[in-house]
């Protein structure tokens, strides 16, 4: 499919037109949580995320971004400075399509010269659901999602990806479906889902907190990114603040999770990363807030999956140095981790 050129009145007359299909087939689409997804997450002035943003987007009908399709697609980038290659910063589809194209794109990034290719994706929280799975033995105890991705739920699969360090060194809490793992710390940055799938980024107990509409909390660390921008503690005792690394290697593997003004998700990972130049890729890739999730060459993993009725569930790492296949989070993995599915 060819990308669009701005101005393309015919393709836009097109999807303004079939948005309304589009969007009954994707509402009538079963969620496969064995409970309502009603409830809304509770907002604040902070917080440009959640039904609000998503009603707005769809009663003004679809955005056409970077690449053409009914849903919201991301504009591309321009490369980061010192990025040799033209293409990084231009976004491809990746993970399973929907009724009005992905829900998910992905593309790459040297965040400065000479540094490695890091990986970036980015999610659209109207099209896509997103739900914190438990790792067999992390955080510990018994959960409704943990440990694989159930065959029942591969249809609809887009993504996975890790979700933080193990819980004796996160300096966070944990909790689902009503009830609590470690304990939820007041100021640790945290992953927050919602009864309707979306996912918010924030401080506990400041920029996000307990409310009825809360599914899941996944704490790891501090903030990174807020307002938009890195904040100082990414240069805190990098090495203690933001976790011991093999080698004691400052640069090393990291990923990170963030949310936009208009409350997608982006994604960063891959070598060559210390927690400032990670910061920086998330504000690079528009993320308001953002959080490190987790690191190290053996634990930092995207990876996308595509569905068909014919081929099945075919899939792939958006790195091919990160070390688990993509079948790790089908097969029962120890630790926790996040994965995406359409609505």
């Amino acid at each position: 499919m060819s990308r669009l050129r701005a101005g393309s009145a015919s393709l836009l007359a097109l999807a303004m037109g079939a948005v309304a299909v589009a969007g009954a087939a994707t509402s009538a689409a079963a969620s496969s949580r064995p409970k309502p997804h009603k409830a809304i997450g509770a907002q604040s002035a902070l917080r440009p995320v959640g039904p609000l943003y998503l009603q707005f987007q769809w009663r003004h009908g679809v955005a056409l971004a970077s690449y053409p399709q009914l849903w919201y697609s991301p504009l591309d980038l321009t490369p980061m400075p010192g990025d040799p290659n033209p293409s990084d910063g231009v976004w491809q589809p990746i993970g399973t399509p929907g009724t009005g194209g992905y829900a998910a794109f992905s593309t790459y990034a040297v965040p400065y010269p000479g540094a490695p290719q890091v990986a970036v994706a980015w999610i659209n929280q109207a099209q896509a659901r997103t739900q914190i799975y438990a790792g067999t033995s992390q955080p510990g105890g018994s959960w409704p999602y943990e440990g694989a991705i159930s065959s029942a739920n591969q249809a609809s699969l887009v993504a996975a990806f890790e979700g933080g360090f193990i819980f004796n060194v996160s300096h966070g809490g944990w909790y689902e479906a009503g009830r609590t793992g470690p304990p939820l710390v007041t100021g640790a940055a945290s992953i927050v889902e919602y009864n309707d799938g979306t996912v918010n980024i924030g401080a506990w107990g400041s920029e996000v907190g307990m409310t009825p509409q809360v599914y899941a909390v996944r704490q790891n660390l501090v903030m990174l990114v807020d307002n938009g921008q890195v904040l100082p503690v990414a240069q805190d005792n990098p090495l203690v603040t933001w976790g011991y690394s093999l080698g004691n290697l400052l640069y090393t593997w990291r990923s990170g999770l963030g949310v936009t003004a208009n409350g997608n998700l982006v994604w960063v990972g891959g070598p060559g990363l210390s927690p400032q130049v990670l910061g920086e890729a998330l504000v690079w890739a528009r993320a308001v807030r953002g959080m490190q999730l987790d690191m190290n060459p053996l634990w930092v993993n995207f990876a996308a999956y595509d569905y068909s009725t014919t081929s099945g569930l075919s899939s792939s790492n958006l790195l091919s140095g990160m070390a688990y296949p993509p079948s790790h989070y089908l097969a029962g993995f120890w630790r926790d981790f996040l994965a995406v599915f359409l609505r």
